[in-house]
Protein backbone atom coordinates (compact mmCIF):
# COMPACT_ATOMS: atom_id res chain seq x y z
CA UNK A 1 0.00 0.00 0.00
CA UNK A 2 2.87 2.28 0.72
CA UNK A 3 4.22 1.71 -2.76
CA UNK A 4 0.85 2.47 -4.18
CA UNK A 5 0.67 5.77 -2.26
CA UNK A 6 4.22 6.56 -3.26
CA UNK A 7 3.48 5.88 -6.93
CA UNK A 8 0.32 8.03 -6.80
CA UNK A 9 2.27 10.82 -5.11
CA UNK A 10 5.03 10.48 -7.70
CA UNK A 11 2.51 10.67 -10.56
CA UNK A 12 0.84 13.65 -8.92
CA UNK A 13 4.20 15.38 -8.54
CA UNK A 14 5.06 14.61 -12.17
CA UNK A 15 1.73 16.00 -13.46
CA UNK A 16 2.01 19.09 -11.22
CA UNK A 17 5.56 19.79 -12.43
CA UNK A 18 4.61 19.38 -16.08
CA UNK A 19 1.55 21.60 -15.64
CA UNK A 20 3.60 24.17 -13.75
CA UNK A 21 6.12 24.30 -16.60
CA UNK A 22 3.37 24.85 -19.14
CA UNK A 23 1.82 27.54 -16.97
CA UNK A 24 5.13 29.37 -16.63
CA UNK A 25 5.71 29.19 -20.39
CA UNK A 26 2.17 30.43 -21.01
CA UNK A 27 2.62 33.25 -18.45
CA UNK A 28 5.94 34.22 -20.03
CA UNK A 29 4.35 34.37 -23.49
CA UNK A 30 1.46 36.43 -22.12
CA UNK A 31 3.90 38.86 -20.51
CA UNK A 32 5.80 39.17 -23.82
CA UNK A 33 2.53 39.85 -25.64
CA UNK A 34 1.56 42.49 -23.06
CA UNK A 35 5.01 44.08 -23.36
CA UNK A 36 4.66 44.13 -27.14
CA UNK A 37 1.26 45.79 -26.86
CA UNK A 38 2.64 48.39 -24.42
CA UNK A 39 5.47 49.14 -26.83
CA UNK A 40 2.97 49.50 -29.68
CA UNK A 41 0.80 51.81 -27.58
CA UNK A 42 3.86 53.86 -26.65
CA UNK A 43 4.86 54.12 -30.33
CA UNK A 44 1.31 55.07 -31.31
CA UNK A 45 1.31 57.78 -28.66
CA UNK A 46 4.70 59.07 -29.80
CA UNK A 47 3.58 59.10 -33.44
CA UNK A 48 0.31 60.76 -32.46
CA UNK A 49 2.15 63.52 -30.60
CA UNK A 50 4.57 63.94 -33.52
CA UNK A 51 1.66 64.09 -35.94
CA UNK A 52 -0.13 66.70 -33.84
CA UNK A 53 3.01 68.83 -33.66
CA UNK A 54 3.58 68.54 -37.40
CA UNK A 55 -0.04 69.47 -38.12
CA UNK A 56 0.24 72.53 -35.87
CA UNK A 57 3.53 73.48 -37.55
CA UNK A 58 1.94 72.90 -40.95
CA UNK A 59 -0.94 75.22 -40.09
CA UNK A 60 1.40 77.94 -38.85
CA UNK A 61 3.60 77.63 -41.93
CA UNK A 62 0.55 77.74 -44.20
CA UNK A 63 -0.35 81.06 -42.56
CA UNK A 64 3.20 82.29 -43.28
CA UNK A 65 2.83 81.19 -46.92
CA UNK A 66 -0.54 82.92 -47.18
CA UNK A 67 0.87 86.15 -45.79
CA UNK A 68 3.93 85.97 -48.07
CA UNK A 69 1.64 85.36 -51.05
CA UNK A 70 -0.46 88.36 -50.10
CA UNK A 71 2.63 90.56 -49.66
CA UNK A 72 4.02 89.41 -53.02
CA UNK A 73 0.71 90.08 -54.74
CA UNK A 74 0.52 93.54 -53.15
CA UNK A 75 4.06 94.35 -54.31
CA UNK A 76 3.25 93.20 -57.86
CA UNK A 77 0.06 95.27 -57.82
CA UNK A 78 2.00 98.35 -56.69
CA UNK A 79 4.58 97.74 -59.42
CA UNK A 80 1.80 97.40 -62.02
CA UNK A 81 0.25 100.64 -60.74
CA UNK A 82 3.59 102.39 -61.18
CA UNK A 83 3.90 101.06 -64.74
CA UNK A 84 0.36 102.27 -65.51
CA UNK A 85 1.19 105.71 -64.05
CA UNK A 86 4.41 105.86 -66.11
CA UNK A 87 2.48 105.17 -69.32
CA UNK A 88 -0.10 107.79 -68.42
CA UNK A 89 2.52 110.44 -67.63
CA UNK A 90 4.50 109.54 -70.77
CA UNK A 91 1.32 110.07 -72.84
CA UNK A 92 0.69 113.41 -71.09
CA UNK A 93 4.33 114.41 -71.72
CA UNK A 94 3.98 113.56 -75.40
CA UNK A 95 0.79 115.66 -75.65
CA UNK A 96 2.51 118.55 -73.87
CA UNK A 97 5.47 118.38 -76.25
CA UNK A 98 3.07 118.38 -79.24
CA UNK A 99 1.26 121.40 -77.77
CA UNK A 100 4.58 123.18 -77.21
CA UNK A 101 5.34 123.04 -80.92
CA UNK A 102 1.85 124.42 -81.72
CA UNK A 103 1.72 127.11 -79.03
CA UNK A 104 1.30 130.55 -80.59
CA UNK A 105 2.43 132.73 -77.66
CA UNK A 106 5.47 132.76 -75.37
CA UNK A 107 3.22 132.65 -72.28
CA UNK A 108 1.60 129.42 -73.46
CA UNK A 109 5.05 128.01 -74.25
CA UNK A 110 6.24 128.86 -70.71
CA UNK A 111 3.18 127.13 -69.19
CA UNK A 112 3.70 124.09 -71.39
CA UNK A 113 7.42 124.06 -70.54
CA UNK A 114 6.50 123.95 -66.84
CA UNK A 115 4.09 121.06 -67.55
CA UNK A 116 6.86 119.22 -69.41
CA UNK A 117 9.28 119.73 -66.51
CA UNK A 118 6.64 118.52 -64.03
CA UNK A 119 5.96 115.42 -66.14
CA UNK A 120 9.69 114.70 -66.45
CA UNK A 121 10.07 115.10 -62.69
CA UNK A 122 7.10 112.79 -62.09
CA UNK A 123 8.58 110.22 -64.48
CA UNK A 124 11.92 110.36 -62.66
CA UNK A 125 10.13 109.82 -59.32
CA UNK A 126 8.22 106.89 -60.77
CA UNK A 127 11.47 105.37 -62.09
CA UNK A 128 12.92 105.51 -58.55
CA UNK A 129 9.72 104.01 -57.12
CA UNK A 130 9.84 101.32 -59.83
CA UNK A 131 13.39 100.35 -58.82
CA UNK A 132 12.40 100.24 -55.15
CA UNK A 133 9.27 98.17 -55.82
CA UNK A 134 11.20 95.84 -58.13
CA UNK A 135 13.56 95.16 -55.23
CA UNK A 136 10.66 94.77 -52.81
CA UNK A 137 8.85 92.42 -55.20
CA UNK A 138 11.97 90.27 -55.60
CA UNK A 139 12.40 90.15 -51.82
CA UNK A 140 8.75 89.18 -51.38
CA UNK A 141 9.06 86.47 -54.05
CA UNK A 142 12.14 85.06 -52.33
CA UNK A 143 10.37 85.13 -48.96
CA UNK A 144 7.40 83.35 -50.52
CA UNK A 145 9.65 80.71 -52.09
CA UNK A 146 11.40 80.09 -48.75
CA UNK A 147 8.05 79.76 -46.97
CA UNK A 148 6.77 77.36 -49.63
CA UNK A 149 9.94 75.27 -49.39
CA UNK A 150 9.57 75.03 -45.61
CA UNK A 151 5.90 74.09 -46.02
CA UNK A 152 6.88 71.33 -48.46
CA UNK A 153 9.44 70.03 -45.94
CA UNK A 154 6.81 69.88 -43.19
CA UNK A 155 4.37 68.15 -45.54
CA UNK A 156 7.06 65.58 -46.41
CA UNK A 157 7.71 64.92 -42.71
CA UNK A 158 3.99 64.52 -42.07
CA UNK A 159 3.67 62.16 -45.03
CA UNK A 160 6.59 60.15 -43.64
CA UNK A 161 4.84 59.79 -40.30
CA UNK A 162 1.63 58.77 -42.05
CA UNK A 163 3.53 56.22 -44.15
CA UNK A 164 5.05 54.76 -40.98
CA UNK A 165 1.57 54.41 -39.53
CA UNK A 166 0.20 52.66 -42.59
CA UNK A 167 2.08 49.30 -42.50
CA UNK A 168 1.63 48.81 -38.76
CA UNK A 169 -2.07 49.48 -38.96
CA UNK A 170 -2.24 46.81 -41.67
CA UNK A 171 -0.34 44.41 -39.38
CA UNK A 172 -2.64 45.21 -36.48
CA UNK A 173 -5.70 44.63 -38.63
CA UNK A 174 -4.25 41.33 -39.91
CA UNK A 175 -3.84 39.98 -36.34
Amino acid sequence: MLTRIASIAFCWLFVATATSGQSQASDSQTLRDILGELRAIHEDLRVSETTQLLIAELQMQQAVVNRATEDTDNARTKLNDIHRDQKQIAAELERAEDQFDKAPSPDQRNAITQDIERHNSNLAGLKRAERDWNTTTQDMQQRLQNAQDKLATIEAELNGVIDRLGPRQKNTVAK
